[in-house]
C-alpha cells in the first residue's frame, strides 16, 4: 500500500513538473523570446535551459522568481493549479 502510494505520488510530481515547463514555455513564446536570450538572463547556457523546458531538470525557486522577474509574473500566477 505504500509503495502505491509513492509511486502516485511521484506521477503527480511529474505532472506538475510538466505543466510548469508548459507554463515557462508559453510565457517565453508569448514574449517572443529564444531560449538563448532567456538563458542568458538566468545565467546558465541555452542546452541547461532547453532541459529546464523539457522537465529534464527541476527549476529551482531561484530560477522561478528570475523568470517571474523577466516575464513581470508573480510566482503565484506561475505556480496557480500546479
Amino acid at each position: 500500500m505504500v509503495a502505491l502510494y509513492a509511486e502516485r505520488l511521484r506521477h503527480l510530481a511529474i505532472h506538475r513538473q510538466l505543466m510548469l515547463c508548459r507554463r515557462i514555455r508559453a510565457l517565453r513564446d508569448y514574449h517572443k523570446l529564444t531560449q538563448f536570450e532567456v538563458a542568458e538572463k538566468l545565467g546558465i547556457s541555452q542546452a541547461a535551459y532547453s532541459r529546464l523546458e523539457k522537465g529534464e531538470v527541476e527549476v529551482s525557486v531561484m530560477k522561478l522568481i528570475a523568470l517571474c522577474e523577466i516575464y513581470d509574473v508573480r510566482l503565484q500566477e506561475l505556480v496557480r493549479d500546479i
